[in-house]
């Protein structure tokens, strides 16, 4: 049951021109990030850095500080979309899947557009990288690495964004409180609360080992574990209740 309605998910996502987004957005973060590489590459590239790590620390400024964050709440906003107007919830519960069925299909369609977007992230960082003639060994578990933890980043906060958003019948406000949200990151970041705001996440998970990222994996991992845990029961639970009108 859950595998249709997943699938069902995708179907109406498909006709939204997701996948235009999904493959610029990344683009554009790896294009702004290569700019200011070769702009200042005679400060940023010291003896002994790998021009990869020191390109990366630029693109992920503008892709884990900007662009995810607002991007994720943008897969979560176009979910709800069409349950939003025109009587879609009430369509949608009136069918057998209970409404649990239904917020963890949503869920999971957008983690895995989340996934997806990091996989052309790095596809593109590294195929342009190459074009341009970076010249170092590509340093791929390093890639795998932020891959991974920039994913698990954003799970946490994708669990408030679907919580909010599955609560906000209109399509533009979730994401304007999102952007907010994420404008905030820029003072977070710096500091220790970096450390607890899900908006700072995913630009701490993906930073280069010379900046200012994780200090603990463990606690990281504990930290968005706990956050997922909470948002997602909580997401769950008013959902379950919510009045449909």
């Amino acid at each position: 049951m859950i595998t249709t309605l997943v699938l069902n998910e995708y179907m109406k996502l498909r006709r939204q021109w997701l996948w235009a987004v999904l493959i610029i957005v990344p683009l554009v973060s790896c294009l702004l990030g290569y700019n200011n590489f070769f702009t200042y590459q005679d400060i940023l590239v010291q003896k002994d850095d790998n021009e990869w790590t020191e390109a990366w620390t630029q693109a992920s400024l503008f892709y884990g500080m900007i662009m995810l964050p607002i991007l994720s709440g943008f897969y979560c906003s176009i979910s709800c979309r069409n349950e939003n107007s025109g009587g879609g919830w009430k369509q949608m519960l009136a069918l057998p899947p209970s409404r649990i069925m239904i917020y963890i299909a949503k869920m999971i369609i957008i983690l895995i557009l989340v996934f997806v977007t990091q996989l052309v992230l790095v596809s593109e960082f590294i195929i342009t990288g190459l074009i341009l003639g970076l010249h170092d060994s590509i340093p791929w578990f390093f890639l795998f690495k932020v891959l991974v933890l920039g994913f698990l980043a954003v799970c946490a906060l994708v669990a408030i964004q679907l919580w909010m958003t599955s609560q906000i019948k209109s399509f533009v406000t979730p994401i304007s409180i999102n952007v907010a949200l994420t404008l905030l990151a820029f003072v977070a970041v710096g500091s220790e609360l970096g450390n607890f705001y899900p908006w700072a996440q995913p630009t701490l998970a993906m930073s280069s080992p010379d900046e200012v990222g994780i200090h603990s994996v463990l606690f990281f991992l504990s930290i968005n574990l706990v956050t997922f845990s909470v948002a997602t029961v909580l997401g769950i639970v008013t959902f379950d209740k919510k009045d449909i009108y």
